[in-house]
């Protein structure tokens, strides 16, 4: 049993398109076989695997406008790491969910509060 992370909270995952689905492994010049697909999984095996917020980033900047879904369980204060560098969702499961509860998370989906480059210009 997992969980879905989104900026709205705990959901159940309710995937129904056809899902692409890579590791971290994946090289960046793989990517372009994702483009075409509704929803991209991206699976880590561990929360310090950064490659997890490379690759998002990497199919954002190729132009992919899909839904992006990181399948590890990151931390909390990962979350909004992992919005900002184009992951629309996380799958967490469930041991996990429990020991990281909803308001844990919710509490990093806005980034831009804790941005420090922001608070360094005074914006």
């Amino acid at each position: 049993m997992s969980v879905v992370v989104t900026e709205a909270g705990f959901a159940v995952d309710a995937a129904v398109e056809d899902i692409f689905e890579i590791d971290t492994a994946t090289r960046v010049e793989a990517l372009d076989a994702c483009l075409t697909k509704a929803r991209v999984h991206i699976h880590a095996d561990n929360f310090s695997d950064g490659r997890i917020f490379t690759l998002a980033r990497q199919l954002r900047v190729k132009g992919y406008a899909g839904v992006i879904r990181g399948v590890c369980d990151l931390l909390p204060d990962q979350f909004a790491m992992a919005l900002r560098s184009g992951l629309d969702e996380i799958q967490i499961s469930a041991h996990h969910a429990a020991r990281c509860d909803e308001s844990q998370w919710l509490a990093r989906v806005d980034w831009r509060v804790n941005d420090y480059q922001a608070r360094l210009r005074g914006s």
